[in-house]
């Protein structure tokens, strides 16, 4: 399991993952690595070339995901779409290409009716995967309200488990994010086992509770948590790899990084301080 976190891609960037605890990056894709003039050729070689020089490897790729409602037309333009990420990706080595979602969650049809807008427009999707031999994990978020109008279909496991009965294919999973799961009462530990083998990406991010703001506004309220680095939240860790390891999970893992402590000019100080405490649990 090689260790990185989530960023722009950059010279400097790239030069302080090689410099500090890091193997690997999660980035967005440039615009000006997709396609097939020989610009962007150019590009990918000299993207691969900085990144051979730090010891460094692009372990995702994050991209918009398709909604759910996406219509039959504007399909056919997001494979397209995806098509050439995917051959990006295989130039990369093989990166995951991952994203929160998908989105498009409609609250006036049952779980079941959006898990069938799921496989109209995801069938299609896993289908130019496998062809292409790449792989695609959904990260967790919900998106704002689980399953509110509009957000993410992969909330929670009960939704993994009828999208990926739906769409049973090797290449979707989960890029897992055990922080989204604490604050919805949702067990990251029993969730990592149970879905251990759809994991494609690992996403660490951890999430602190106050407990005294929660006794007096509910978990309707605000403000009784807040996303933190790995090691400042309530996540035991060693047990999270602990079961990673168990359950053969052979992925990389990113730290996608929100804590509010550690911003601005402290934001890179975060990463190394996180990253020198995750290398300590890390299966190797």
């Amino acid at each position: 399991m090689k260790l990185g976190f989530l960023a722009g891609f950059s010279e400097d960037i790239v030069k302080f993952a090689g410099d500090g605890p890091f193997e690997c990056l999660e980035v967005g894709i440039p615009g000006e690595w997709v396609g097939d003039s020989s610009a962007a050729g150019v590009a990918r070689e000299k993207a691969k070339a900085l990144l051979d020089k730090h010891g460094i490897i692009i372990a995702s790729f994050q991209v918009p995901m398709p909604s759910i409602r996406t219509s039959k037309e504007e399909l056919q333009e997001q494979l397209a779409r995806l098509s050439q990420i995917i051959d990006v990706a295989s130039f990369m080595g093989g990166a995951v290409l991952t994203g929160a979602g998908p989105r498009g969650y409609d609250p006036s049809k049952n779980l079941a009716n959006n898990v069938a807008m799921f496989k109209e427009v995801y069938a299609p999707i896993a289908e130019l995967l496998t062809k292409k031999g790449a792989k695609m994990g959904f990260e967790n978020w919900p998106a704002g309200r689980p399953f509110s109008d509009n957000a993410s279909l992969a909330a929670t496991p009960e939704s993994w488990e009828a999208m990926f009965a739906a769409v049973d294919a090797e290449s979707l999973g989960l890029e897992f994010d055990p922080s989204h799961l604490i604050w919805q009462w949702v067990d990251p530990y029993q969730a990592a086992r149970d879905f251990a083998k759809k994991i494609k990406m690992v996403h660490l991010k951890d999430t602190e509770i106050n407990n005294d703001r929660l006794s007096k506004v509910g978990t309707q309220g605000g403000g009784w948590w807040r996303y933190r680095l790995p090691g400042f939240g309530c996540l035991d860790w060693w047990k999270f790899f602990a079961i990673l390891n168990e359950e053969g999970y052979k992925g990389n893992a990113v730290i996608e990084h929100e804590d509010p402590v550690f911003s601005g000019e402290r934001h890179l100080e975060g990463l190394t301080i996180s990253g020198r405490y995750l290398r300590q649990l890390i299966f190797a």
